[in-house]
């Protein structure tokens, strides 16, 4: 279904304004825009509120005359990270940290990530990663989750962060490398 908003057809009809288009994309990305912001954030409740102010803005910048976007998911995500960033340099908050709410899947995506499930043990693996990616830095904990938690692209993320492809690639290789040690 990812790809079917990434189709050319689908982005003129969001670049157009399209109404019914953009609240097909709205039922699809919400979801994913409430698990990831769930992720950064100490509240369910701020989540859901910053997951409406990203399709508020999407819906602004739409509707403010030539503006055009490309990449969609890319495009939600870099507005949902000046979002947290704007946040959290509101509220003076240094490090983000996981929620213990299981509904947030971890245990499942790191199932489905062979380099994390042949390494860790299943036990007392889910608050020991937390505990651990809390302890990376903030750019680290971002790489991660965009890659493991979102299924971002590496080229995604180089758009959402505005990186180049390497040098994601290499924050991400360096993160894991850190997270790793971290677990050991």
């Amino acid at each position: 279904m990812k790809d079917y908003f990434k189709k050319s057809e689908f982005l003129v009809q969001i670049n157009r304004g399209d109404e019914k288009a953009f609240l097909q994309m709205y039922d699809f990305y919400a979801i994913q825009l409430l698990r990831h912001l769930s992720y950064r954030l100490n509240s369910r409740e701020t989540a859901e509120d910053m997951t409406q102010q990203v399709f508020y803005k999407v819906w602004q910048y739409l509707m403010g005359g030539e503006n055009k976007i490309d990449n969609l998911n890319a495009f939600l995500y870099r507005i949902a990270d000046n979002l947290l960033s704007d946040y959290y340099r509101k509220s003076e908050r240094k490090n983000i940290s996981l929620d213990d709410d299981p509904s947030h899947d971890l245990e499942r995506k790191l199932a489905i990530e062979p380099s994390y499930s042949e390494e860790i043990d299943q036990g007392s693996a889910v608050s020991q990663v937390k505990k651990s990616l809390a302890r990376l830095t903030e750019d680290q904990q971002k790489l991660i989750i965009w890659r493991y938690f979102d299924d971002l692209s590496i080229s995604e993320i180089a758009e959402v962060s505005g990186k180049s492809s390497n040098a994601v690639y290499v924050g991400l290789h360096r993160a894991l490398k850190d997270l790793k040690k971290l677990l050991a």
